[in-house]
């Protein structure tokens, strides 16, 4: 059969969550889909859900990996997916009804772009609402937007992408040849390999985003995180690599010193280190002045005189 789309799924452990997930991937109508999971080495029963499941979908391939990591899923699914575009979903979010038929949709009449995004909704282990993403990015947020569904192009991608990371993985359809053409996923990266793969796909092509709720994201307690420090020094060295390959704005420039210095802030503020937080967030106050940098300021101010 001819596909559509493929959507990948990543799974380690997730066999309570991949009902939601799969119930609302067949939410989605008018579309042939390919499912394509690849499991980690799980040993909570997720295959033999998934083998069940499998019965009574004959678009479900399964692929058995032995702790390689979600980088490594990826790229191996990227490598097998039969549709021309791809999206992605970790295994214990959803998608909305229709989400991929809208996506689609503006991908197939919009030829240059390569990839598209919406906006998510944050919930809890209840699945009640939290918080949406873009309203934690006012360097992005435009408020008049909050009721529509339409697809937006981003005029300059990369710049904003550089200090503003508003993508969501599991909001993300991409073209297919698009992400081979980038390398996939760099597997050599200890962290914030999404966040280099969007980098380097808004360096080729056109990308787009709706202010949609399309997707949710599970915020699980015990969610294993990636190294705060790691991650900070694969920021830094991706960022570094895109200002050798690209033409990137001072101004672009300063709000992503900016974005580094917020991120350690946030680190030396979890690690209690009160001073450095405080330095580092005066610092990203400094170059980038909105009201999420004001709030930190102003925290840890708070902090410093209560200490």
């Amino acid at each position: 059969m001819k596909y559509d789309v493929s959507v990948i799924i990543p799974n380690y452990n997730c066999k309570q969550y991949l009902p939601i997930a799969f119930s609302s991937i067949l939410k989605q109508t008018g579309l042939r889909i390919e499912i394509i999971v690849v499991d980690d080495g799980s040993t909570d029963g997720s295959v033999e859900w998934l083998t069940l499941a499998q019965k009574n979908l004959p678009n479900l391939v399964i692929i058995k990996q032995h702790r390689s990591g979600v980088v490594a899923a990826r790229n191996y699914a990227i490598e097998v997916a039969s549709a021309h575009y791809i999206a992605f979903l970790d295994a214990d979010d959803y998608w909305s009804e229709d989400k991929l038929n809208m996506q689609l949709q503006y991908m197939k009449s919009n030829t240059a772009c390569v990839l598209t995004f919406t906006n998510y909704i944050h919930v809890n282990e209840q699945y009640q609402p939290i918080i949406d993403c873009f309203s934690y990015w006012p360097e992005f947020y435009q408020p008049k937007l909050n009721s529509t569904n339409e697809y937006i192009a981003l005029s300059e991608p990369l710049d904003l992408l550089l200090y503003a990371n508003v993508i969501g993985t599991s909001s993300v359809m991409v073209k297919r040849s698009a992400i081979i053409s980038v390398n996939k996923f760099n597997p050599m990266l200890k962290s914030a390999s999404d966040w280099d793969c969007w980098l380097n796909l808004a360096s080729i092509g056109d990308i787009a985003y709706t202010y949609q709720n399309a997707m949710g994201y599970l915020m699980r307690p015990n969610s294993i995180t990636a190294n705060r420090l790691s991650r900070l020094e694969a920021i830094e060295n991706i960022v570094s690599r895109i200002y050798n390959n690209n033409n990137v704005r001072f101004s672009t420039k300063v709000k992503t010193q900016a974005r580094i210095h917020e991120c350690y802030g946030e680190y030396q503020r979890e690690q209690g280190k009160k001073i450095y937080a405080l330095l580092n967030t005066m610092c990203a106050f400094g170059m980038n002045p909105h009201i999420r940098n004001a709030k930190h300021l102003l925290h840890d101010v708070k902090q410093l005189i209560r200490f």
